[in-house]
């Protein structure tokens, strides 16, 4: 039987969480239907011998298949999936993540009709250890749109971007336009979640919480400590995102595609910004607010009137007037000790 879809499950060392992870997919009862790639990349600990276990067990249907490479980051274990995949849709699952069964069962069955480049569906936060659901992001897009209605690109442009967790993508649309993202690097999801839409026409939207996203996790890369750690990685993407924006700008790319690359550049800007205010006060950083500041509003004026930030377009209008006071509200804000 064809696979209706494919989920690739990016896995680097999470033998605690990829029982669950998969768990989750198997108990929707569609075995038939679904491909479930695990990317094991590079782990060190048993995640490989986790995955081949699965493989076994679902031989009969091809359920499970698994992809052990060297380690390359989570953009080279989503490459490596996309390659990989049979399905008519894919879809990335983190394993340490996982989905709503009910929900996902259900996506299932839309998927088998669906026609659309991009089939989007709703996501939960989820607190680690608690199990806490937290509140939906005022910025999450089904605060805009009607579900079961299907939408152009155009139509869709002027509201916030689609998360990584929402994104099901016609496995074509992604391997005919060689749709990769970069390696050895973090916060790529912003990459595989931007690439794919000069090619996207059209898509749908459904009531559907399948991605359950854990959140809280100390070694998980959006923890204050780890964008400390990695914020040369994300000051790269952001980069590579202003890039992208320039080659589609000068390709004379639709209007469309420029309103809502510029929302997401925004949002990266006013990160961008927050991680380096996380700091000790420091002239470096504050200089690298200014310079990141001065860009944006002398090259990118659409971008700049988007930041919807109001303490970082105050920093980037001044110049870093009150940097010192800033930043530490901000440091408070993330728990980050004082220095």
């Amino acid at each position: 039987m064809e696979k209706v879809l494919t989920i690739i499950v990016p896995a680097y060392n999470v033998e605690l969480y990829l029982a669950k992870c998969v768990d989750s997919m198997i108990e929707a009862g569609c075995n038939e239907e679904i491909e479930i790639i695990i990317v094991n990349d590079g782990s060190t600990d048993t995640t490989r011998e986790l995955a081949e276990g699965y493989v076994r067990k679902y031989r009969d249907t091809g359920t499970v298949r698994v992809i052990n490479k060297q380690n390359g980051g989570h953009g080279s274990a989503i490459n490596a999936g996309i390659l990989a995949a049979t399905g008519t849709y894919l879809r990335i699952l983190d394993g340490d993540d996982w989905v709503d069964s009910e929900a996902f069962a259900k996506l299932i069955e839309k998927l088998k009709t669906a026609t659309e480049d991009v089939i989007v569906t709703k996501y939960n936060t989820v607190q680690d250890v608690t199990w806490k659901v937290m509140p939906e992001d005022r910025f999450d897009i089904y605060h805009f749109v009607d579900c079961d209605k299907p939408y152009t690109f155009g139509e869709i442009a002027d509201m916030p971007y689609i998360r990584i967790h929402q994104l099901n993508y016609r496995t074509d649309l992604m391997q005919a336009n060689d749709i990769t993202i970069d390696e050895k690097c973090f916060y790529v999801d912003v990459e595989y979640a931007l690439y794919p839409m000069p090619y996207v026409r059209t898509l749908r939207f459904y009531d559907l919480p399948v991605y359950q996203y854990r959140v809280g996790r100390p070694k998980q890369s959006m923890n204050i400590n780890r964008m400390q750690q990695y914020v040369s990685d994300h000051r790269l993407v952001m980069t590579r995102i202003f890039e992208f924006y320039d080659r589609e700008k000068e390709a004379d790319t639709s209007n469309a595609l420029l309103k809502y690359l510029e929302y997401e550049l925004s949002r990266l800007v006013v990160t961008q910004t927050r991680i380096w205010l996380s700091f000790p006060p420091m002239t470096r950083y504050r200089d690298f607010i200014r310079e990141l500041g001065e860009t944006v509003k002398t090259n990118y004026k659409a971008v700049y009137t988007k930041i919807p930030n109001r303490t970082v377009r105050w920093l980037f209008r001044t110049k870093c007037f009150g940097y010192r006071p800033i930043s530490w509200a901000v440091r408070k804000a993330y728990g980050v000790k004082q220095g």
